[in-house]
């Protein structure tokens, strides 16, 4: 796991700033090679072969290429057999040297044979030609940027692209509408108007100035096996526990994070399993805790531990949380909503004081099918179906009565939601249920001419899917997933060097669960597949518990650590200096602090894009 950066109009000090700023995310070591105005730069963490010779950027025996990688390609030593058989000799047990002499015996056809996360940028000085690759489901995030004078820059980050001189840094006021809407800016774009996001399972290829990108690899929630739960059950099993298996695999200790829910459960479950058959020593498994009891699951982490046989420890929770916000933002290096990601940065700080790598439950609600809204989805198939269109309209003009708290409790807000959206399309729908501030409160903030789009129910209407559920989760794998979870995860993990694995991404699994019907996924409730292998594993109590979800009490925090800063930051002179207009953002003030509706995560965006901005007016300046 690493940061790697490049460019083809770079010099040594260019590149070496590019490796200084990642430190946080390579502390082990800094390297750059550069030739003819060609370079790139590596900030590296050690986790597989922790020599010198699994040092970056690397280069072939031949030396015509040279590689810079982020990521771990898990089955590394089944292909670096499959490599020797065919003569290769390796210098060093790194994955990188395996995915190296496989692109350069097999090119851009390897890709389908690794089973990992990764992004990288491979220069070969033969033709002249830079190739950036990224991970199927985008575990790993690589931004570029295109020059002037028609070369091109990258980075792991934002902020380290930044440093590239000609990059047009300007806000994209398309970014910003998709943010609003989002809370996160979806792949391609970023919000500076010149840097864009490599999207998930795609390449791009660079020479002489010319850019063609491609897509070569895409979830397919196709849905045409009809199997029993107990059928699915033993089928993923054995890919789940393989999954697991792999992302053990390095060169320090590997431990986990364990909420208590069914998802990091199992995952603790595999891997205890898998460290006693191999004689290792037990996992050690991390829990957050907080003073709020509505938010705590000590109690349900332990119990899990206790069975599982796990070292278990506590962490608690920080005060003061949101002081994180500037370096949050500064980490993303544009706006991110979604105060899950403050969280997930005090989690990391505190489990990197004991190891390097973690193995996260992140996942397992998209491909396994645990968000509400999937019932809700197709539910909405039946409604629209038998409820003539009057009758919905009726009713969605009556849902708008219904009342809503700040308290959290999330019942009568989606009933709301789900009747509002009566009379809409099936994308449409969908979008209005995960999108935050819709199209007329973005026409009304921004000042537009037209209603801006939905970024959502594009990708949505492009989904190959029978089914509305097949539609959901694939659109979900294709943008929630990457842009909120994975992005945080990725950004706040490697703000302190914690390398997060996720076994519910394995390609393998979500390609086993795809092909089986949506009646099966959601075949007595949410996560009916997962649950059914949980069964095998875990006992009842756990596997039943309710979903608590990791999220902060931002409706607290609101009202008590936040209070001030809300008071001094939206104002309507700040407002406008951010483009936005100040009659929306007033009434979405009064309609939260007076409990009409709970605006929480809209504030906390607002909140974010001025910190963002002034973040960004501070390192300019400086």
């Amino acid at each position: 796991m690493c940061g790697i950066a490049g460019s083809t109009r770079a010099d040594r000090a260019l590149l070496a700033s590019m490796a200084e700023r990642m430190r946080h995310r390579g502390p082990d070591a800094q390297d750059v090679w550069c030739e003819d105005g060609i370079g790139l730069a590596h900030a590296r963490l050690a986790i597989i072969d922790l020599s010198p010779g699994g040092a970056q950027p690397m280069h072939s025996p031949c030396g015509r290429w040279v590689i810079a990688f982020n990521g771990e390609i898990y089955n590394h030593n089944q292909l670096r057999s499959e490599l020797e058989a065919q003569g290769e000799d390796f210098a060093s047990t790194s994955d990188t040297e395996v995915l190296l002499r496989l692109l350069m015996r097999q090119g851009q056809g390897c890709l389908d044979k690794l089973v990992g996360m990764f992004a990288f940028a491979l220069w070969d000085r033969q033709e002249r030609t830079m190739l950036l690759v990224r991970d199927r489901l985008g575990v790993k995030p690589l931004v570029w940027a295109p020059l002037a004078d028609g070369g091109i820059a990258f980075a792991s980050e934002i902020d380290t692209l930044r440093l590239q001189p000609g990059v047009d840094l300007s806000v994209d006021r398309q970014a910003l509408s998709d943010y609003l809407a989002c809370l996160y800016v979806p792949a391609p774009m970023t919000l500076h108007a010149g840097i864009r996001k490599l999207q998930p399972g795609h390449w791009l290829e660079w020479k002489n100035g010319a850019i063609v990108t491609g897509r070569w690899w895409a979830p397919a929630y196709t849905g045409e096996r009809a199997v029993s739960l107990d059928e699915a059950a033993e089928e993923v099993l054995p890919i789940l526990d393989s999954a697991v298996r792999l992302r053990m695999v390095a060169d320090v200790e590997v431990g986990c994070f364990l909420s208590g829910g069914i998802d990091s459960s199992v995952i603790a479950a595999l891997m205890s399993r898998a460290a006693r058959e191999s004689g290792a020593p037990p996992v050690r498994s991390f829990t957050m805790t907080f003073d709020e009891p509505a938010y705590d699951e000590r109690d349900a982490a332990l119990a899990v531990a206790r069975h599982v046989g796990t070292i278990h420890a506590e962490l608690p929770a920080r005060p003061g949380v949101t002081d994180l916000l500037d370096d949050m933002v500064r980490a993303f290096g544009e706006p991110f909503g979604n105060p899950t990601a403050l969280l997930i940065h005090d989690l990391s700080t505190s489990a990197r004081q004991h190891l390097k790598v973690a193995l996260v439950g992140d996942g397992g609600d998209e491909v396994f099918a645990g968000y509400p809204r999937y019932q809700g989805g197709m539910l909405g198939e039946r409604y629209r179906r038998m409820v003539p269109g009057p009758l919905r309209g009726l009713a969605a003009w009556a849902s708008q009565l219904i009342p809503e708290s700040t308290s959290g409790r999330h019942g009568w807000r989606r009933a709301r939601e789900f009747l509002s959206a009566g009379t809409l399309a099936p994308d449409q729908m969908y979008a209005s249920w995960v999108e935050y501030f819709d199209p007329e409160e973005r026409r009304a903030l921004l000042a537009l001419a037209t209603d801006p789009s939905r970024p959502v129910a594009d990708i949505y209407r492009r989904a190959p899917s029978a089914s509305a559920l097949d539609a959901m989760q694939q659109t979900d794998l294709l943008s929630f997933l990457p842009g909120n979870l994975m992005s945080y995860g990725d950004a706040m993990s490697m703000a302190v060097a914690l390398e997060t694995r996720h076994p519910f991404l394995d390609h393998r699994l979500v390609e086993a669960v795809g092909r089986m019907s949506a009646a099966t996924r959601m075949e007595g409730g949410k996560k009916a597949i997962l649950k059914a292998v949980a069964r095998k594993l875990l006992p009842a109590a756990i596997v039943d518990r309710p979903k608590l979800g990791f999220n902060p009490p931002m409706g607290i925090w609101l009202k008590t650590d936040l209070a001030t800063m809300v008071a001094e930051r939206l104002t309507k002179t700040r407002m406008a200096e951010l483009g936005l207009e100040w009659a929306p953002v007033a009434q979405l003030l009064a309609e939260h602090q007076g409990g009409r509706r709970d605006h929480s995560l809209k504030v906390w965006s607002l909140l974010v894009l001025e910190a963002w901005a002034r973040v960004q007016t501070n390192q300019t300046q400086s």
